[in-house]
């Protein structure tokens, strides 16, 4: 990622920094050596506690930021549980997810903001229908997962040549929907697919290929269905139909082109042309 893109956040937004120093689990007038949360160099990054004091900076040339804080809290405090239960955006946080605090806006980052328009997700992103977010961290266009506008996990997409492609920060049991049809409910494999496709139905990611059966609650509230898995997952496309449609109406989408590449008219007129 730009360094300088995420020194101009930290500039504009001094006390997240100081927030996330505070919440680390320093030892007690010890030292801690990490990634550096701001230019994303690998342990580079050095926290001192003493006494009720914490200084910290990081080592790499590109960076260096520093800074010094008091301490004065409760050290059983974990860094992310000060966002439990508080409001980010205007969305409601899940007490059981912890959201990073590397997490900004998309804006932040030129690259994932070029990513998110390449796959057809901007529009989305635009409208509301979903909240993309940039990972300062671990260099990833995070899409949030909801659940009765409560953010309950969030999924990643690396924008560097990186393993995993994906990554799934919490541990929730539940699809990526985006889109408010409720009639035509499309499902796909990843977030970037499902906000592509919500100009004309509701995307449901499965951030993956697999059908959990806590993803059918979910899905059987849609009027019909629509199974549009890759062309190399076809035989679990099949299998899936044949799951679901004793849930709901079900239909086998077979693409020639992933969803995310087609031009927003052409994939318009064959997401028509397969709920018509």
């Amino acid at each position: 990622m730009a360094i300088n893109n995420a020194n101009t956040f930290f500039m504009k937004s001094p006390n997240w920094l100081k927030n996330y120093v505070t919440t680390l689990d320093v030892p007690q007038n010890g030292r801690l050596r990490l990634d550096c949360p701001v230019c994303n160099r690998k342990n580079t990054f050095s926290v001192n506690e003493n006494n009720f004091q914490r200084m910290w900076n990081c080592f790499h040339v590109d960076c260096h930021v520093s800074g010094i804080t008091d301490i004065s809290f409760d050290k059983n405090v974990k860094a992310d549980n000060i966002f439990k239960n508080k409001m980010v955006d205007n969305i409601l946080i899940d007490k059981d997810f912890e959201v990073p605090h590397t997490f900004v806006s998309l804006s932040r980052n030129l690259a994932a903001e070029h990513y998110v328009k390449r796959v057809g997700a901007y529009d989305a992103y635009l409208k509301g229908l979903v909240d993309i977010r940039f990972d300062i961290k671990k260099n990833r266009v995070v899409y949030l997962i909801t659940d009765n506008n409560k953010v309950i996990d969030a999924s990643g997409r690396a924008l560097a040549d990186i393993k995993p492609k994906w990554y799934r920060y919490g541990h929730s049991k539940h699809p990526f929907i985006c889109g408010d049809s409720r009639s035509h409910g499309f499902i796909v494999e990843d977030c970037a697919s499902a906000c592509a496709v919500s100009d004309i139905v509701t995307g449901v990611a499965l951030m993956g290929t697999n059908l959990l059966d806590d993803y059918i609650d979910k899905i059987k509230t849609f009027d019909k269905v629509y199974v549009a898995l890759d062309k190399d997952a076809t035989k679990k496309s099949i299998d899936m139909v044949r799951r679901l449609v004793s849930y709901v109406r079900t239909k086998l989408v077979v693409l020639k082109q992933d969803l995310k590449d087609m031009e927003r008219e052409d994939r318009n007129e064959f997401i028509r042309s397969q709920i018509s």
